[in-house]
């Protein structure tokens, strides 16, 4: 029998608690790395071509990944029970398929890629690199078989390996002196038995027959999400190439990617609250809304005070956290956590829930050309500053588009789904605390 301690933990693991905790492990592994590596013996030059590899990494994933992993659960809802062996067996293969071209791609074309990407003539440690990420790749699948077969507890256990082991595999050769060569030879086996188990998931729940009828229903279904997906990250990854191209430098590069962080826990937080009140919305609007509403006001007075301590702590957190060679990139962290302000406002949700996902592609395109704009016109007059406020404004756009067209065309007032005495209340005191320190 389950001990009551046992029975407790396993009625705190929901599967949306277990996502986010997966999700925040997730982030806390690639920060806690980046604290690791900032306190060992690794130059700053060194932990430039490190992040150079992450933003390669990032760049090969923005434009597919995601959005085939949020088709998956739709898909495989949809289906009779023994077809879903099948179904999975298919997203397996196709994930390892495309990931499996990315490695060729990356590996044959590294002479013009690595330039064309960070701005960098060359980074250190690229073939190995290459050799964990298409592992990883491969692997994305395994934490939405957890999910769709309801095992919380398997899907964190998952995540607390995976991700443990992530940093451990960076940090240890490292500190044990083998450089930084030594940690990504350690992340390339570390893909080789994510891969295995992989493998063995496979054998114990799919079954090996190829269905291209899935395969179209699954791509028609996931192509919009990947396509809406891209366009936002490119957003984010534009601000990463903008820095390696206009400045040529892995030390500047190292600089701006330690700042260049927005508060892991507002992402979190907001992305789980408005996939989870989705269906509420497009099945019961008005009650949806109003609990949206509820739910954002007490999302605000948990990310907004937490933000404010964030901004007032930083300039003399960073230098102690990471290093003195990193102290310049408080202030872009500082400018970066204002994006709390756009990442609290919910409006996809809504456009999601009444079933009009092209607008946010419409606006998502507008966003961009923004943030391109500003983007090369601000790193010219402020440097890496002028980076971070476009990355703000180009954000707020997104939202207040979205605002526009609900209010305007779905006839949605903002005030049934927005507390905005509250939100502008906090907004204007993170302001102003930002501007006091």
């Amino acid at each position: 029998m389950q001990s009551t301690a046992q029975r407790s933990l396993f009625d705190f693991l929901s599967l949306t608690r277990a996502m986010q905790l997966y999700q925040l492990l997730r982030l806390g592994s690639v920060i806690l790395t980046s604290i690791l590596l900032a306190k060992s013996s690794l130059s700053v030059s060194a932990i430039g071509s490190y992040e150079a590899l992450l933003f390669i990494g990032s760049t090969a994933a923005f434009f597919w990944a995601n959005g085939l992993l949020q088709g998956i659960p739709p898909v495989y809802a949809r289906l009779e029970e023994d077809t879903r062996k099948a179904f999975l067996f298919t997203v397996f293969w196709v994930f390892t398929a495309i990931a499996l071209g990315l490695f060729s791609l990356l590996w044959l074309g590294q002479g013009w890629l690595v330039p064309a990407l960070t701005g960098l003539p060359e980074v250190p440690g690229f073939g190995w690199f290459c050799v964990y990420l298409f592992f990883n790749l491969a692997t994305l699948p395994v934490e939405y078989v957890y999910l769709l077969q309801g095992r919380p507890g398997e899907l964190t256990n998952w995540g607390m390996l995976s991700f443990g082991l992530f940093v451990l595999a960076m940090a240890l050769p490292v500190y044990a002196g083998f450089g930084l060569m030594g940690g990504l030879i350690a992340l390339a086996v570390l893909g080789a038995l994510r891969f295995l188990w992989m493998l063995r998931l496979l054998v114990q729940h799919s079954s090996v027959e190829w269905r291209p009828d899935l395969l179209r229903q699954y791509l028609r279904f996931s192509t919009p999400l990947v396509l809406n997906l891209m366009v936002g990250n490119l957003v984010i990854l534009f601000d990463n190439w903008l820095v390696g191209w206009y400045y040529q430098d892995e030390g500047l590069f190292a600089v701006f990617r330690y700042g260049s962080r927005e508060f892991p826990l507002a992402i979190a937080l907001a992305t789980a609250l408005g996939t989870a009140l989705l269906a509420r919305i497009a099945t019961e609007p008005e009650a949806g809304l109003a609990e949206l509403k509820t739910k954002t006001r007490r999302l605000f007075h948990l990310l907004f005070p937490l933000t404010m301590f964030m901004v007032w702590v930083a300039k003399p957190l960073f230098p102690l956290v990471f290093s003195p060679a990193f102290a310049d990139s408080a202030g872009l962290f500082q400018i970066y956590l204002l994006l709390t302000i756009s990442r609290v406002l919910l409006p996809n949700t809504i456009v999601v829930a009444k079933g009009r996902p092209r607008i946010i592609l419409l606006v998502g395109l507008v966003e961009l050309i923004f943030k391109v704009v500003l983007g090369f016109l601000f790193i010219h007059w402020w440097g890496l500053v002028g980076v971070a406020w476009s990355a703000v404004i180009a954000f707020f756009i997104e939202k207040i588009g979205l605002i526009v067209y609900l209010e305007r065309r779905l006839k949605i007032p903002t005030s049934e789904w927005l507390d905005w005495r509250w939100y502008l209340g906090y907004s204007l005191a993170l302001v102003v605390v930002f501007f006091c320190t």
